[in-house]
């Protein structure tokens, strides 16, 4: 048994050595593109690597977790689900910088466009990685806990880049970061003290994070291009009051599903660790 843990904590080591030297890579190619103030530079790296560090720390932690929840398989490798999911967390920092300074690429429209297009890319691996895991028979809790993670972080993140810029409105942007962050934070205190918090993913919950996902890649567009449209402005406007909509019920159904658990805590003790967080698998 200790063989195969060692087995798993050198490989896993390995893969995220590789996935920060990925994202990296493509932090060097962007700043070759187009020069990036020596303090940005300093900071986005040292994100990506913390980043990097924090997986890697959870992952030692909880590496009894890499199995698979069906059969009981013990994987001894980053997954493709896990890696798409790592790759997802780790290149926050790289999308909001690159989003960020969108008013520095005014003379360059294709710069601009294939942004978008890395992004679009980077939130399709939302997608994936829960089908490939599926396909491959490779569930893990470690995989339930990093995607949503990871979403969190993102639109965490791109809530605050664009309500910074204007695009999204503050109302909405104080629903989000209620219900995106807070939801995150209480779960993992409840898991810290101990208390089982097996949130069954729901349709509503799916929904509502893709539909925020979606939302907030239309609002981005808006910042990327650079162009005011009445017609857009007021579909923008639409948007985010059905997802304040979402929001709030999905917000209604965790509490719920939360009470319920805290009250039932007993009939959970003997459950085994099968860690759920909200996502859009």
């Amino acid at each position: 048994m200790e063989n195969i843990k060692t087995k798993k904590r050198i490989n896993v080591t390995i893969g995220l050595i590789l996935i920060w030297l990925f994202c990296i890579s493509l932090y060097f190619i962007f700043i070759y593109i187009i020069q990036i103030p020596l303090f940005i530079t300093v900071i986005i790296l040292i994100s990506e690597t913390l980043l990097c560090l924090v997986l890697w720390f959870f992952f030692m932690m909880k590496i009894d977790w890499l199995k698979d929840l069906n059969t009981g398989r013990e994987i001894t490798y980053l997954n493709i689900s896990n890696v798409l999911s790592s790759i997802r967390f780790t290149l926050v920092p790289l999308l909001i910088v690159m989003f960020g300074l969108v008013t520095n690429f005014q003379k360059h429209f294709y710069l601009r466009i294939g942004i978008v297009i890395f992004g679009i890319l980077i939130g399709l691996t939302d997608l994936f990685d829960g089908m490939l895991a599926r396909k491959f028979n490779e569930i893990t809790n470690l995989g339930k806990i990093i995607d949503p993670v990871g979403d969190f972080l993102m639109i965490t993140a791109f809530s605050i880049l664009l309500y910074c810029n204007k695009i999204i409105e503050i109302w909405f942007f104080i629903v989000a970061m209620i219900r995106i962050p807070g939801l995150f934070i209480i779960s993992i205190t409840l898991i810290s003290l101990n208390i089982k918090i097996n949130l069954k993913t729901t349709f509503l919950g799916k929904l509502t994070i893709f539909y925020i996902l979606c939302l907030l890649g239309f609002c981005a567009a808006k910042l990327l291009l650079n162009f005011n449209n009445h017609y857009y402005d007021l579909f923008l406007l639409i948007i985010q009051l059905i997802g304040s909509f979402l929001i709030i019920l999905s917000s209604i159904e965790k509490i719920n599903q939360m009470i319920y658990l805290l009250k039932n805590q007993d009939k959970f003790k003997n459950q085994s660790d099968n860690i759920q967080f909200e996502n859009n698998d």
